[in-house]
């Protein structure tokens, strides 16, 4: 009477396990939705990027996007010292520079030179100046290397930095006319032809310059600054006018050689 009872268990047993995993294997067919494709990912479209090296021009077709990338799928090679803009790490741009050195590059601070503006004061004397702004000078950091340019190597300037922009100079000038009464209408070409061959920047060892060879204490008495050889050819013809009229005339005295030629 026992055994019917043992095999009605194992027969329950057995179709509780069946039911168990069939019931298991349903669930996860309906909480779980088969797992999707790995997004695919597509190489970036190749663009067109100008490459300067060492002053020629190429195009390349390139997908790279940092610099250093650009240029070696171009097959640029470097060398040793070169310089690279923008930098091999930064993202390409639409141009490459790139300057292969001959040598490292040394770096120094130099001064540049201050421009002089110049504004005309009808207030001052004829040819004076009036400095109204002092200038000061402007500073860079250059980097200096030997390069190869036209099949030579030479030492040039191969980039700069502006620190400091220059401030330029403002300087008030006086009339810069001719003189105008008698003495005007001499022959002051004929004279300057004789003393000096018309050079204005003529000195002559004796200790005379210009156009009109004055002497530095002739020069300086009809307000000449500086030397006349520093000075234009039409400061140097107003004053040889003042000079003739502080003498009254009496030209002798100051072109005992060539004077005569101002009546020619």
């Amino acid at each position: 009477m026992r055994r019917p009872l043992l095999v009605a268990s194992a027969v329950l047993v057995l179709g509780s396990l069946a039911a168990g995993c069939g019931g298991g294997a349903q669930a996860k067919s309906k909480d779980q939705a088969p797992a999707a494709d790995a997004p695919r990912t597509s190489a970036p479209p190749a663009r067109k990027v100008v490459i300067v090296v060492d002053g020629k021009r190429q195009e390349a077709m390139t997908t790279g996007s940092t610099v250093q990338e650009v240029l070696s799928q171009a097959q640029v090679q470097l060398g040793q010292h070169h310089l690279v803009k923008p930098p091999l790490t930064a993202p390409a741009g639409e141009t490459i520079k790139v300057l292969r050195l001959l040598s490292a590059p040394v770096t120094k601070t130099v001064k540049t030179s201050a421009p002089t503006i110049k504004k005309k004061n009808s207030k001052l004397a004829p040819w004076s100046t009036k400095v109204l702004r002092k200038g000061k000078p402007g500073v860079k950091v250059v980097q200096i290397a030997w390069v190869k340019r036209k099949g030579k190597k030479v030492k040039a300037v191969v980039d700069q930095t502006v620190k400091r922009k220059p401030v330029a100079e403002i300087l008030a000038v006086g009339p810069q006319s001719a003189a105008s009464g008698s003495a005007a209408r001499l022959n002051w070409k004929a004279l300057a032809n004789c003393e000096s061959h018309g050079n204005p920047k003529a000195v002559n060892s004796a200790g005379y310059y210009g156009l009109y060879q004055f002497s530095l204490s002739s020069w300086a008495s009809v307000g000449g600054s500086g030397r006349p050889t520093d000075a234009s050819a039409a400061e140097q013809t107003y004053r040889a006018q003042l000079l003739y009229n502080r003498v009254s005339g009496r030209w002798q005295g100051q072109w005992p050689v060539c004077g005569h030629f101002l009546f020619s």
